[in-house]
């Protein structure tokens, strides 16, 4: 597995929903590209896994590259010197930093995370569950780290294990309140530090961050 993660070095601060506008600006600019956006189209969507994931890092930009996503991004970025957010044309001056983690899975869970980043955990169909004290939010995250295993092609050989603390988060945007979670949890899987699990991966939710 390759991930490459890039800063963008910047005078400003940023806060963390500004990772959709990086993604939106990341898929104009490059629109021909279509692991930078993943839409076909317009209309149509390419549903692939999120192999650049769009974020904000400790109030700076970042985007993170899995596998072909880091190849695209290691051709790509070195060009770019600023970025254009709303109305703000921003001087940027990308750092680089690539690994290739190894993804362990263990017989106990030995293993401590938090979330950097809120987790996206619930669609429509599986908040009805939740509200109704029929879900399971450790079985869930189990689902979201089995999704990356499938991302980057991984066999998981032992049964993973996750017991987690959330608390629950209210969330208000463009008029829709959404529930996403904080919090921490152990397992039995060595993960690489800031990866995305959950929903909206790609606009920087679930970032995690080992203890």
């Amino acid at each position: 597995m390759k991930l490459l993660e890039i800063c963008f070095d910047t005078e400003k601060k940023f806060e963390g929903y500004m990772g959709e506008a990086l993604r939106g600006y990341f898929g104009n600019y490059f629109k021909n590209e279509i692991a930078f956006h993943n839409h076909l189209s317009e209309t149509n969507f390419n549903y692939d896994f999120s192999y650049i994931q769009y974020r904000v890092m400790d109030k700076k930009l970042s985007i993170l590259g899995i596998d072909k996503g880091a190849d695209i991004l290691l051709e790509k970025i070195p060009s770019v010197k600023e970025v254009v957010l709303g109305e703000d044309k921003i001087e940027v001056m990308p750092s680089f930093n690539i690994s290739f983690p190894e993804v362990v899975i263990e017989d106990e869970m030995c293993y401590s995370y938090k979330f950097k980043t809120l987790w996206f955990a619930l669609n429509d169909e599986n908040y009805k569950k939740y509200k109704n004290g029929n879900f399971d939010l450790n079985k869930q995250l189990r689902n979201n780290i089995l999704e990356f295993f499938k991302m980057v092609k991984i066999w998981a050989d032992k049964k993973i294990q996750v017991q987690g603390e959330f608390k629950e988060e209210k969330v208000l945007k463009r008029e829709n309140r959404f529930v996403l979670f904080s919090g921490k949890f152990k397992t039995n899987v060595k993960l690489p530090n800031h990866i995305s699990l959950g929903k909206r991966k790609s606009i920087g939710f679930g970032v995690i961050e080992e203890i």
